[in-house]
């Protein structure tokens, strides 16, 4: 596991919003975002508990200020300093749904943590981020080249639990297809061609102060397409 550049955070939406952009985005809202492409679940690839110690990377860096490791049956992600971090398991997948709980510790909400899918397995970084904050943002990032741009860029999802709180996680990558669901509900999607196999990864971020998560029951099936 190695750290990235930092995440590029949302910005906050300005006090002085217009009355145009205001109707603008009561429009928005009361259109419920839905996926572009259906999907169905294969067999089940892996149930994970985080029972073994030795299922998932481990790496602890003090200088890196990073701790991600399993610790009484959860996969604890600390990390204290800029840049995002992540864990790997060593199953090359293809077309999958991965699906996890994750619970919020640490109280600084300008964070990001949530899982990644097809990262290489030469563990640099590279593959597609899917992930949420501690303020109720989601996003859908690819990682390439020492950065992490965005597919899907930062934007509100009231179906992330903010602050302290357990958010259950799906994405799906199928093809060139990329989505992200949050407690059930659909938050976005996109399409990216650039990686078609990888490992499946925990990931964590913070801008500043520190971010403590925990990740539990991990479950990844076979995507499938719609009949």
């Amino acid at each position: 596991m190695r750290t990235f550049r930092i995440v590029q955070k949302h910005q906050k939406q300005e006090s002085g919003t217009s009355a145009a952009c205001l109707i603008a985005l009561l429009i928005l809202a009361a259109c419920a975002p839905s996926p572009t492409v259906q999907f169905r679940i294969g067999e089940t690839l892996l149930r994970e508990d985080f029972s073994d110690p030795a299922a998932w990377e481990r790496y602890v860096n003090a200088e890196q200020r990073v701790a991600f490791e399993i610790v009484d049956d959860v996969f604890r992600a600390r990390a204290w300093d800029k840049g995002i971090s992540w864990a790997l398991n060593e199953t090359v997948h293809q077309d999958v749904v991965i699906e996890v709980e994750i619970t919020q510790l640490s109280d600084y909400r300008d964070n990001a943590y949530g899982l990644m899918c097809r990262a290489s397995p030469t563990n640099n970084g590279n593959g597609y981020y899917f992930l949420i904050s501690g303020d109720g943002y989601a996003t859908i990032r690819r990682g390439a080249a020492d950065e992490i741009t965005s597919l899907v860029s930062w934007r509100q999802a009231s179906a992330v639990r903010q602050d302290r709180s357990i958010n259950r996680l799906r994405i799906v990558c199928l093809g060139n297809y990329l989505a992200l669901y949050v407690n059930g509900e659909f938050v976005a999607d996109a399409t990216d061609r650039r990686y078609r196999s990888g490992y499946a990864g925990l990931s964590a971020a913070v801008t500043d102060g520190e971010v403590e998560v925990w990740f539990d029951d991990l479950t990844i099936w076979q995507a499938l397409p719609a009949d």
